[in-house]
């Protein structure tokens, strides 16, 4: 009986093992990444995970924050942002941000005319633009900035955004940031990190306190027209020739934070892809066919995260990696059990058992974001169960079979 035990056991064991093998196989070898189908599931869904439904779906509209407030600069020349900054400033802002660069010369006087309106910014952030990434020392090489003669009036924060884009043709999906990063041998702060900092100073110290090297967005909404007080949208936003008309209440930027950024041609364009990207709120969550939000709001809704303090925490590797060999072993042992007792069960058995536990696991993920701002990183179980069932077939049928016949060819070598 013990004997019995001690290889069921054995078994259960080397089965899990084989399974992470056959994982590692099709992760490293192949051009077939298995996680890739679970996370996010299917092509159907492209780069959509499931925990995008949260974001889209399952949250209340958002109550606008009126802290922040994004202007835009559809195509204007220097001349016109100097001329907007210059009516934004009157109204006294806690900071203006640019989320645009000035890196070639243009005609002096209209070059003149933006240094001049940045020259009267009280406190000034400036994009920069993180470039070249050294592996051997962890950090960048060099820092893109606009010319000297504007940035000499601002501090800068990193506008770089985390992609899985290879081209500007490439689907760009950015559900994540980092706050910090080194540039040789210097700390840059990300753009939303550094206007927050001017608004809050004590939360983006526990942001950073915080040492994540990632942070995911918590996405709360997107913007809508200065007056049009929907609600459902997050961020209140000026157009050009509202700027210009002066067609705002002074109160909508007294000690706030102003972001100059891109937003189309205006208010409203749903066809510009400049400066683009998909995000999880868009409520057409499979199958999208357009960005739905300009890089400006993403900086918003990160500003916003921060003077909220309304993080999401995730599950680290090492816990995800243990709980995923942890429910794998526990399905090995499971399925070897039915393997060697309800034989004829196995195939349909098994099968009922991944369905389950792959739904439910999706669904809790889901469950556990909606209601504690959690993340989950349960992929590597949810791979190794969905392999189980036929590879525990193929350990038992194949590996084990060979490694016995192996051994029982040898002893026979030996009596003779």
């Amino acid at each position: 009986m013990k004997a019995n035990r001690r290889e069921f056991w054995l078994d259960s064991i080397f089965g899990t093992a084989f399974i992470f093998l056959l994982m590692w196989v099709f992760y490293s070898v192949t051009a077939f990444k298995v996680f890739d189908l679970f996370d996010p599931i299917g092509d159907a869904l492209g780069d959509v995970e499931l925990t995008d439904v949260v974001f889209s779906q399952l949250r209340e509209p958002a109550i606008p924050d009126d802290r922040i407030v994004l202007v835009n600069l559809g195509r204007v020349n220097r001349a016109d942002i100097g001329y907007m900054v210059d009516i934004i400033n009157q109204y006294e802002p806690k900071v203006i941000g640019l989320d645009t660069y000035f890196r070639t010369h243009k005609d002096s006087a209209v070059d003149a005319t933006l240094q001049d309106a940045l020259s009267r910014v009280g406190n000034l952030v400036m994009g920069s633009k993180l470039e070249t990434f050294d592996e051997d020392k962890n950090e960048f090489d060099s820092l893109g900035k606009s010319l000297p003669r504007f940035t000499q009036y601002a501090e800068t924060g990193f506008v770089n955004f985390i992609t899985d884009a290879q081209t500007q043709e490439e689907l760009k999906m950015t559900r994540e940031f980092t706050p910090k990063e080194m540039v040789a041998g210097q700390q840059e702060l990300a753009f939303a990190v550094k206007l927050a900092q001017y608004l809050e100073p004590e939360k983006v110290n526990r942001l950073l306190k915080r040492d994540n090297e990632r942070e995911t967005i918590n996405y709360r909404g997107n913007v809508m027209d200065y007056g049009a007080s929907v609600y459902g949208t997050m961020f209140f936003a000026l157009d050009i020739n509202d700027v210009f008309n002066q067609n705002f209440d002074p109160s909508l930027i007294k000690d706030k934070i102003v972001i100059f950024c891109f937003l189309g041609e205006y208010l409203g364009d749903r066809l510009t892809i400049e400066d683009k990207y998909y995000s999880p709120i868009n409520s057409q969550f499979a199958g999208r066919s357009y960005p739905d939000m300009f890089g400006g709001v993403v900086h918003a809704n990160i500003v916003a995260m921060i003077l909220n303090e309304d993080y999401i925490d995730a599950m680290d590797d090492t816990t995800g990696a243990i709980i995923g060999v942890l429910l794998c072993l526990i399905n090995v042992a499971a399925f070897s059990y039915i393997y060697r007792v309800y034989s004829k069960w196995y195939d349909g058995a098994t099968k009922l058992i991944q369905l389950v536990e792959v739904l439910g696991i999706s669904f809790m993920n889901v469950w556990v974001l909606d209601k504690f701002n959690y993340k989950p990183e349960l992929t590597l179980g949810m791979v190794a169960i969905a392999l189980a069932g036929d590879s525990l077939e193929v350990y038992y049928s194949v590996v084990k079979n060979s490694v016995t016949g192996l051994f029982k060819s040898r002893k026979r070598k030996i009596k003779l």
